[in-house]
């Protein structure tokens, strides 16, 4: 089976909602400049930075919000942008948005951030419950929670947004999830008939169906030789976990979870090679082997 319609995206939600990394936070910093890295001479148009994002936003499914003319020069610089987005009257769940300006192909970029085998979770079970081809692709995930805390598990539906890529000529890509609408029923009529290999009715009787789920990765061609990546989530896990907590680990870790995608992308482009499951571009069509970066 290819990989196209993974739930990949899912995992930086996965990590943000694990409750032992929210006990020791490490800052990584920086030492010196690396391969995805914008040069300190290289071009920094705010204005042409702002007319992609707006290109991005006028069919993307999960349009992001407008930035500042700061944020905007932070973004043109290539440093990670962090933004919390939160609704005005306050009631609603946090989005907790992470963007990168880098020296890489956005489809590099994609490749990296798509591919399981560098984005697996060893805590998540999950299983795709629909055919190869078939848009949106549904997948049960389960997570295992250390104890005291109880597992949590859902099911979304994953889709690429092929009408942004057709819209922008290729140059803006959106891998988006959302909770699927009869989700609790399918979790407990997939686990029953014994399609998620290792839980069973038993299992997820005590796990808590989350909420609220739903974000994407984003990749965008600038235009100049560099390319924008992105990744929100609008998470709520339920339980004694604060929604606000999670939206606040999530802003935590963007930083790193944004550069690792970028520094591996050489990695992964020599790993993706002929012999390897067709991994799907945001157009639809199959990415070919050995991007080169």
């Amino acid at each position: 089976m290819g990989l196209e319609g993974r739930a990949d995206g899912m995992r930086g939600a996965v990590r943000a909602a694990l409750p032992t990394a929210l006990l020791g936070l490490v800052l990584c910093l920086p030492l010196r400049l690396t391969a995805y890295e914008i040069a300190p001479q290289a071009v920094r148009d705010e204005a042409a930075l702002r007319s992609s994002l707006a290109d991005f936003n006028a069919g993307a499914r999960f349009p992001l919000p407008a930035l500042t003319d700061a944020q905007l020069e932070r973004l043109a610089a290539g440093k990670v942008l962090k933004v919390r987005q939160v609704s005005e009257d306050g009631d609603e769940p946090q989005r907790a948005i992470g963007l990168l300006r880098t020296a890489h192909p956005a489809a590099a970029l994609w490749l990296s951030a798509r591919d399981v085998h560098f984005t697996a979770v060893d805590e998540l079970v999950e299983v795709k419950l629909t055919p190869p081809a078939q848009w949106p692709a549904v997948w049960y995930q389960l997570l295992d929670m250390p104890r005291p805390f109880s597992d949590r598990h859902w099911v979304v539906d994953v889709t690429d947004t092929h009408s942004l890529a057709t819209a922008t000529g290729g140059r803006c890509w959106e891998h988006a999830w959302v909770l699927s609408e009869h989700g609790p029923t399918v979790a407990a009529d997939a686990v029953g008939a014994g399609r998620v290999p290792g839980i069973d009715s038993d299992r997820i009787e005590d796990a808590i169906y989350t909420p609220v789920n739903h974000g994407a990765w984003l990749v965008i061609d600038l235009g100049d030789g560099t390319s924008l990546l992105g990744y929100h989530v609008t998470s709520v896990i339920g339980g004694a976990i604060p929604d606000k907590l999670v939206a606040d680990y999530t802003l935590f870790t963007l930083g790193k979870m944004l550069k690792g995608v970028a520094e591996r992308v050489p990695t992964v482009v020599d790993h993706y090679d002929a012999a390897h499951p067709p991994i799907e571009g945001g157009d639809g069509k199959a990415l070919p082997p050995k991007l080169r970066p």
